[in-house]
């Protein structure tokens, strides 16, 4: 079966780590490309290759070649910082990955990880499929949707194969602390032992379609395994959620007393010019055959325990995150 030696760019952050660890327990040999070591690691078949910052195509051609990949996912980005960070990030390594596959002669698949964020504000209350036009409304958002474009056109001109999974909003353990959950989370941390814990955020008057980051690790795997999957698929739960709701409910799992303080003026998550968004599932589970299997109430609880167990310090760093 193809697909059974993969490659993972930014298999060290929060999507990454997860990927990485489903892969290898299907069996399959994962090298892991990154700048740093996964947490946890090593782990049975899986290797890990340095990559540089920025690294061009010349060198991520080198490092494919090395490991033999016959699928790469790339898992790496950034979702904040200024223009720079976020092209460099973003939109140049992907285009330097796809430039790294054409050279080789053997060339591997592509799986990128895309963002919810591409698809930006729509009309009404009306899920996004595939097929829906982007219009992205921040940097982050801009820069992601930049780069499916480079996939897609790739793909179209016959240089590579692949596909984009857009994740929507992903939760659960190893949640990066500069999502809205994972500020909450680190603030409730911090504070869990003060006489008046108080946690304060932007406005949570939004609503959003969450999904627990092990499902998308399973969609991934489907995707890597799939010889010919869709060029674009929505990873989701395909429900829009208050905001609000879920972060009162991590605080009541949490256990701490605090008081939730909301202040627009703290409003920088990269999607805050979105009042609602809910994903379409069709293509998923008709081509992939994939299905959500984890819970909000379970997600929340686990990522709630994975932050006590590893303290403040507990998300994948910034440059490879990639949660949406």
């Amino acid at each position: 079966m193809r697909g059974e030696r993969v490659a993972v760019l930014g298999g060290a952050g929060c999507l990454g780590t997860h990927i990485t660890r489903v892969l290898a327990g299907a069996g399959i040999d994962v090298t892991v490309l990154s700048r740093r070591l996964p947490p946890g690691f090593p782990q049975a078949r899986t290797a890990v290759q340095a990559l540089p910052p920025g690294p061009s195509a010349a060198v991520v051609s080198e490092a494919l070649a090395e490991c033999g990949a016959e699928v790469v996912v790339n898992a790496a980005g950034a979702t904040q910082g200024d223009a720079r960070t976020m092209v460099q990030s973003n939109v140049r390594l992907i285009r330097n990955l796809v430039r790294a596959i054409a050279a080789l002669p053997n060339r591997p698949r592509v799986v990128q990880i895309g963002s919810a964020a591409e698809y930006g504000a729509q009309p009404g209350r009306t899920a996004v499929t595939e097929l829906t036009a982007c219009s992205p409304v921040g940097l982050y958002g801009r820069t992601k949707l930049a780069a499916t474009d480079a996939v897609l056109e790739a793909i179209r001109e016959g240089a590579i194969q692949g596909a984009v999974l857009r994740v929507f909003n992903p939760i659960g353990p190893v949640t990066p602390v500069n999502s809205v959950l994972g500020t909450v989370g680190t603030q409730l941390i911090r504070q869990r032992y003060l006489p008046n814990p108080l946690v304060e955020t932007g406005s949570l008057d939004t609503y959003r379609d969450f999904v627990d980051v092990r499902d998308v690790a399973s969609a991934v795997l489907l995707a890597v395994r799939h010889e010919a999957p869709p060029p674009v698929v929505n990873i989701a739960r395909g429900e829009a959620v208050s905001v609000r709701s879920l972060v009162r409910r991590l605080v009541q799992i949490s256990g701490v007393p605090a008081r939730l303080l909301e202040r627009p003026v703290l409003n920088q998550h990269r999607s805050q010019g979105l009042a609602w968004q809910q994903a379409a599932l069709g293509v998923v589970q008709l081509e992939l055959g994939w299905h959500p299997r984890y819970g909000l109430h379970t997600s929340l609880h686990d990522l709630w325990t994975a932050a006590t167990e590893t303290g403040a310090e507990w998300a994948g760093g910034a440059d490879e995150v990639e949660c949406s």
